[in-house]
């Protein structure tokens, strides 16, 4: 993701994964946002576009809600 239509691409492309959208407000963000503050706000969603496309999360996003329960009842009962 080099150019801001790439950006674009990529937040509208997380719906395929299940992954809340974040376009609308990247566009809301994007139009009221000075220029020179361009590079940091494109980079924060860059980051959201990258953290939620690793094999983890989307395997997360894939898990059966029964499976997600359970290892969450694992993780709290090793914690106690």
């Amino acid at each position: 993701m080099s150019t801001l239509s790439e950006l674009r691409a990529a937040l509208s492309g997380l719906a395929a994964l299940q992954v809340p959208i974040e376009l609308g407000t990247y566009e809301a963000e994007l139009a009221t946002t000075p220029l020179d503050q361009v590079p940091a706000l494109a980079e924060r969603y860059r980051k959201y576009v990258r953290r939620n496309t690793t094999e983890q999360a989307v395997a997360a996003l894939r898990m059966p809600v029964s499976d997600s329960f359970a290892e969450l009842r694992e993780k709290q009962a090793a914690a106690r």
